[in-house]
């Protein structure tokens, strides 16, 4: 499929959350099978998941998984996928699974076929369930033990290490499931701490008051907690500014990944980051490619506190010969003006060059920000639609600059172009713009009977534009 088929994905809806829950009885039968061990005999297993099911609507008989002409697992609705989590088949077991992700909170219904699941004897079954479980808002009572259950089982999966799947999957759960990260973090079972860091990457700014156990973990300075401590403060973000003096040690760290994730936090932190400007442009100069787009990008989210020095640092890495490291250069500065004023000529230097600066898009945005009477944004944007280069980019680009009339009308010429991209995008920004909307949506529609790569892009393009029909701007 073409790649810009792929700009706008497909996104499931999803619906009320049911009131129907798994008992707990059912929590129990599944932790003991998670962690390899047989139920006791005083828990009623079999009787216990069969009454949930009733509770919620499932029917809980297998399917014989025989017939070959059964509908999808995407058209299935919950309750019907959660009869073919017991299908013989196992490939069909896993796509259930994962159709029921995708539902998100619209399968609750299925969470007692979901927990009973976490025992099937197919991990890829197990890793799929524990992701369909940690991706709707249930009853964390009734989930999380069985996550917790997980946390320490190292078998490997598609999906990574379960105890990494199930630590995920807990911290979706989030302000709830930070007594049981709190409980990984201060007991003895280095893997479980391990997961309890991979859960605070989920469970994100609600963590905040983990902030300074995160950085005693920092100071000892251990290689497999490390880089997890560091992403839990990213995720936690400005409130993890205690963390700030830890984060600049470890940007002069022998290791790249350290480095790598100590620059995502600290712009994530936002501008009490100020104070690491100096470092960060250390690791702009100097760091491998991928923290140097790191250093790039962190400067720009911690605003201009930064100061002229990392400003000037920026526009060099404009010349850099990694695209990524430009990208998050010219993208940075334009989250620095007026203080990047400086960089507007050279950027405008670099887009009008006959050798095409990469990335032309952010650039012309930034651009458009530092000197917006500028002609050269509109331009490069044109020539990336005519030259049918990540046209999708161009296309939302021209919403935010607001054209002069002269562009808008040489947009409207796009629409006859042979290229059946450059027409749709042109389309597009029309009707961002409000402009020639008629027009517009009629080449929408043609090209979406013409071309099944189009077909979705188009088709959610007029969709949006039903909700919300486009006004001149």
């Amino acid at each position: 499929m073409n790649a810009c088929a792929r700009h706008l994905p497909h996104r499931p809806s999803t619906s009320a959350r049911p009131s129907a829950g798994p008992t707990i009885a059912v929590v129990v039968v599944v932790v003991f099978a998670l962690c390899g061990q047989a139920a006791p005999a005083c828990l009623p297993s079999a009787t216990a998941a069969e009454d949930a099911d009733n509770a919620a609507g499932v029917d809980p008989r297998a399917s014989d998984g025989a017939a070959h002409d059964d509908p999808p697992a995407a058209e299935l609705s919950a309750t019907e996928l959660a009869v073919r989590l017991n299908a013989a088949d196992a490939a069909e077991r896993l796509e259930a699974a994962d159709a029921l992700a995708a539902l998100g909170e619209a399968a609750r219904p299925a969470i007692p076929n979901l927990i009973r699941s976490l025992g099937d004897t197919d991990l890829e079954v197990r890793a799929a369930c524990v992701e369909a479980l940690g991706r709707m808002a249930a009853d964390p009572s009734a989930v999380i033990p069985v996550l917790v259950a997980g946390l320490e089982q190292p078998t490997r999966t598609r999906r990574g290490p379960l105890w990494a799947v199930c630590a995920t999957a807990l911290g979706n759960y989030g302000g709830a499931a930070l007594p049981h990260v709190k409980a990984g973090l201060d007991g003895p079972s280095p893997l479980r701490a391990r997961a309890a860091l991979v859960a605070l990457d989920r469970v994100g700014p609600a963590a905040v008051e983990l902030t300074p156990r995160l950085v005693e973990i920092l100071r000892r300075n251990e290689p497999p907690t490390r880089i997890l401590a560091i992403n839990a403060l990213r995720a936690i973000g400005p409130g993890a500014k205690a963390a700030i003096p830890e984060l600049i040690r470890h940007l002069s760290s022998d290791d790249f990944h350290t480095q790598y994730w100590s620059c995502r936090a600290l712009g994530a932190i936002g501008p009490e980051a100020h104070v690491a400007a100096d470092e960060l442009v250390g690791c702009l100069r100097t760091g491998v490619a991928s923290v140097r787009r790191n250093a790039a990008a962190a400067l720009g989210n911690i605003g201009p506190r930064i100061g002229p020095p990392a400003v000037a640092a920026l526009i060099e890495a404009l010349s850099d010969p990694s695209q990524p490291v430009r990208q998050n250069a010219v993208i940075a500065l334009g989250q620095l003006e007026p203080l990047a004023a400086a960089a507007a000529p050279v950027i405008e230097r670099l887009l009008r060059e006959p050798a095409r600066f990469t990335p032309r898009a952010p650039a012309a945005k930034t651009l458009w920000q530092l000197a917006p009477n500028s002609p050269t944004p509109a331009e490069a944007l044109l020539r990336d639609l005519e030259a049918d280069d990540e046209p999708w980019l161009a296309a939302d680009l021209f919403a935010q600059i607001n054209p002069s009339q002269e562009t808008r009308a040489r947009l409207a010429g796009l629409l006859d172009s042979p290229h059946i991209w450059t027409r749709h995008f042109a389309a597009v920004a029309l009707l961002q713009l409000g402009e020639e909307t008629q027009r517009a949506q009629a080449v929408l529609a043609e090209l979406a009977e013409r071309d099944e790569d189009l077909r979705q892009s188009a088709a959610q393009t007029l969709s949006r534009l039903k909700e919300s029909p486009p006004q001149p701007r």
